[in-house]
């Protein structure tokens, strides 16, 4: 016959049973889904930010090419142009007859310039006129796969650009997390513009197979888990596509490394759970020992009065009174729950900063797009994105184009270190003159800069702001117990509301009025005008 302190101990601890492992079990649960959906948010807001910077490169590509065709074809700008077509990583650029038969390689090196379009498969017959068209990834033309840009102007000859794939592969190489998490880029086919795996990346391997990549060939976006041939691992990676080119962009991760964390919080609750079971089951078989053990005392007092008829009281006493031991058990329980609690808190104090840390990730990555990285102003993208929006609103506003004097001697007299911290001093004096004025400052490659003056008022107050300027550009600077001196030229040109003109035009104008305040020597500000001579 089973004993009553076991029943007890049997019921106690079944009772406390269900709700310890319960709460395990509901807890791993919860962690799980909210690991796996920070993830998912995570992977898919990186691929969107990628594609983002991606939409805007191709944008100032297909801008870029269109210009230089204008540039060579009215025999105008071309030093701007060319430098334009090698700060996006162009490497060539050539004119081919309706035939698609070369002409002339206006930009680059001849060699890697097609002497027919044939060899690409482009049917210029197909083309709209003065569209800009996207190759996918080309073998045989350069050392490694390369991607061609072409379009077709008004007198229908054809013109095409080679494209050096290395701001898509340094985009890449900016996306790491994990062991193994990564980004990668392929082409409208499949094939790989950018990867960790170098061999894949130099060869343009074709991964079209893997089912990932044919959901972004048909144009889809979202979060998908896949086979990795390049990691032999089950992936889980949020994806999108580039509009203009079909451009697909992942940002794969395996799931074993979330399984790995997952499985880490689920040995700490299963711990936690052992620990307040057998805390529960010791107080269990205590406390039953409490509630039996006056019935035993008096079964062996009764047994001894009826074998011997001795009336005398046991002298013994239980060493636990029934109150203290029930306030115990109480205060024992208290403490289980406390240290559930606490348990609870500490994972959901994890989970919290594993978000912002995701949050941070996300800044970083937008920072990486609209911000110079030298000066900290804003980048050439985030200028040109802010002047293109500005123009579709048709809002007031002026644009200097500043391009200083005697850097370059500077620099090569004094180094590189040096020539940063000139540019750094200079943007900090642009920023202090612009900011409080809610002007945008941008550096726009080299040591040129770009300033949005809003609502610039009439031509007196423009010009005056411009000297401003001007005057606080040309104060001698401090740089490392040198004082250097430097000037500059200020193109200047204003948007007109009630006339439609694009970015890409008010940052030429820009541009030739500074070119003309070169030409009329040093310090100089010119408003730009139609009568410019070009």
């Amino acid at each position: 016959m089973i004993s009553l302190r076991l029943l007890i101990f049997c019921v106690m601890t079944s009772i406390t049973l269900i709700p310890i492992f319960g709460l395990s079990l509901w807890t791993n649960k919860i962690i799980k889904e909210q690991v796996y959906e920070a993830v998912n948010e995570k992977h898919l807001l990186i691929a969107n930010n990628i594609t983002f910077a991606l939409n805007r490169y191709t944008k100032d590509l297909s801008s870029a090419l269109k210009t230089s065709v204008i540039s060579r074809n009215t025999n105008t700008n071309k030093e701007v142009t060319n430098r334009l077509l090698q700060q996006l990583n162009i490497h060539t650029l050539g004119k081919y007859n309706h035939k698609g038969r070369r002409i002339m390689t206006y930009f680059g090196d001849t060699i890697y310039t097609p002497n027919s379009l044939f060899s690409l498969r482009i049917d210029s017959q197909s083309i709209t006129k003065n569209k800009v068209y996207f190759s996918d990834l080309k073998h045989g033309f350069l050392p490694e796969p390369s991607l061609f840009l072409y379009l077709k102007d008004d007198q229908n000859q054809l013109w095409l650009a080679a494209l050096n794939r290395k701001y898509i592969k340094e985009i890449q190489s900016l996306i790491s997390f994990g062991e193994k998490g990564h980004a990668a880029i392929v082409d409208k086919k499949g094939r790989i513009l950018a990867h960790p795996n170098s061999d894949w990346e130099s060869s343009g391997k074709n991964i079209s197979k893997v089912s990932i990549v044919k959901k972004m060939m048909a144009g889809e976006t979202g979060v998908s888990q896949f086979f990795s041939p390049a990691l032999m691992q089950d992936m889980i990676a949020g994806f999108n596509v580039i509009d203009r080119t079909g451009w697909g962009v992942m940002v794969p991760q395996p799931i074993g490394e979330l399984d790995v964390s997952i499985d880490r919080i689920k040995q700490l609750t299963l711990i936690i759970a052992l620990i307040s079971f057998s805390t529960a089951a010791l107080l269990s078989w205590w406390i039953s020992g409490i509630i039996t053990h006056p019935i035993k005392a008096l079964a062996k007092r009764t047994n001894r009065i009826a074998g011997s008829f001795d009336s005398k009281p046991n002298g013994k006493k239980s060493r636990m009174p029934p109150t203290k031991e029930f306030s115990a058990l109480m205060l024992s329980f208290n403490h289980m729950a406390q240290q559930i609690e606490k348990d609870k808190s500490e994972l959901s104090k994890k989970v919290h900063e594993r978000t912002v840390e995701l949050k941070e990730a996300e800044e970083k990555s937008r920072n990486l797009a609209n911000l110079d990285f030298i000066t900290g102003l804003a980048s050439r993208m985030s200028a040109i994105n802010t002047l293109e929006e500005l123009t579709e609103k048709q809002e007031d506003f002026a644009l200097l184009f500043i391009d200083l004097d005697n850097f370059k001697p500077i620099n090569d007299k004094y180094g590189h270190i040096t020539g940063d911290r000139l540019l750094q001093a200079v943007a900090k004096r642009i920023r202090s003159e612009n900011t409080r004025k809610n002007n945008l400052a941008a550096r726009y490659g080299g040591d040129e800069f770009l300033i949005i003056i809003h609502h610039p008022g009439d031509l007196d107050n423009l010009m005056s702001e411009v000297n401003q300027i001007l005057d606080l550009l040309t104060t001698p600077y401090i740089i490392d117990g040198l004082e250097l001196h430097i000037g500059a030229c200020i193109g200047i040109t204003r948007n007109i509301p009630t006339k439609k003109t694009t970015a890409d035009q008010l940052i030429h104008q820009a541009d030739q009025a500074m070119y003309h305040a070169k030409a009329k020597g040093k310090n100089k500000a010119i408003l730009y005008s139609s009568t410019l001579k070009k």
